[in-house]
């Protein structure tokens, strides 16, 4: 079946007048809560460390310590040190383990260049080292192929450390081209052992549960309902032949002409098209996944019961099944 991280829940708005899905930075950031991210060679005195947050806010610290650099003022050395904030959105997904992340804005904390002295140490402001504003990076998920990395990438994600080297990645690698950087995720040691957070229920429980349901499409099989319930997001798995399926549902009070991504697919859509669900308004979109598969995403609300539905496919061949009738199927 799908296999879907733990802690993602990913919502994205629909830009209607655009004809694209869009994406919100809260929520689809809401994955790496509680995460750090550092970026260090494993050697000298220098690295920079990161959080970020929901919305797609971040912000970091990076120290440089330059103990040969002494003067008669400041004979323990010299660190170089500054505190950073910014702004970053999701640009799109390339692919099932890889998205397109922007950093649209980077600020420091005092003026680079400022400098004093303590202790017989002198403090440099500095630039933040491994992030600048305007970069497009590049995220890669656990589960990426090693083999699929450049040298750099190997060198800062440090997976050739190990004393055999894994044969996919097994945290969350933030990479820039620009800044021949990467940062990589961990998570502290309180939070290591952080529960899943959908819960898997059987058709009633979930509607005891959450008062959502669905219908069983004709041909399903391996059904699995889960709910999770800090979203109030229902969802279905199952399968149609070697095709693989999610339907997800929640409550959604929305505008009129605004359609919301729960679906937790960002991809550069193509072939959309508007379509009509039971009389609800929808729409419909293909995209490759970087292989020779593709990915089918229907998207409907219906404003009556206010309950924003998604469907989506995995498959070889979008062409040969009819999305909208499966969606059909599977409102009760």
């Amino acid at each position: 079946m799908k296999k879907i991280v733990t802690w993602m829940l990913c919502l994205a708005l629909l830009l209607g007048a655009a004809g694209a899905y869009g994406e919100t930075s809260e929520s689809f950031f809401s994955r790496f809560e509680g995460m750090e991210w550092s970026f260090s060679s494993g050697v000298g005195g220098w690295s920079a460390e990161m959080r970020i947050l929901p919305d797609g806010t971040f912000s970091g610290e990076y120290h440089d310590s330059e103990m040969g650099e002494t003067a008669e003022t400041y004979p323990d050395g010299t660190l170089y040190l500054c505190s950073f904030t910014g702004q970053m959105h999701m640009v799109e997904q390339v692919d099932e383990n890889t998205w397109k992340i922007a950093v649209d804005s980077l600020q420091t904390d005092g003026q680079p260049g400022e400098e004093s002295i303590e202790d017989g140490i002198r403090y440099v402001i500095s630039e933040p080292y491994g992030i600048s504003a305007g970069d497009t990076m590049l995220l890669l998920a656990p589960g990426t192929p090693v083999s699929s990395l450049t040298e750099d990438m190997l060198f800062w994600s440090h997976v050739n450390e190990a004393e055999q080297t894994p044969d996919t990645l097994e945290n969350y690698f933030l990479y820039s081209e620009k800044n021949a950087s990467g940062f990589v995720s961990w998570l502290p040691a309180e939070s290591v052992a952080m529960p899943n957070p959908w819960v898997e229920l059987t058709a009633a429980e979930l509607m005891d549960e959450s008062g959502l349901t669905f219908a069983v499409p004709e041909g399903a099989e391996q059904v699995i309902y889960r709910y999770l319930k800090d979203e109030g997001l229902a969802e279905m798995l199952f399968t149609i032949g070697a095709d693989e399926f999610c339907c997800r549902v929640q409550q959604a009070e929305l505008a009129d002409g605004e359609l919301l991504n729960n679906s937790g697919m960002y991809f550069a859509w193509e072939n959309e098209e508007d379509v009509e669900i039971r009389g609800c308004r929808g729409t419909i979109g293909q995209a490759r996944t970087g292989s020779v598969d593709w990915v089918e995403l229907c998207l409907w609300y219906d404003a009556a019961s206010q309950r924003m539905y998604s469907l989506d496919v995995s498959t070889t061949d979008p062409d040969g099944l009819d999305l909208t009738a499966i969606a059909d199927q599977c409102m009760p």
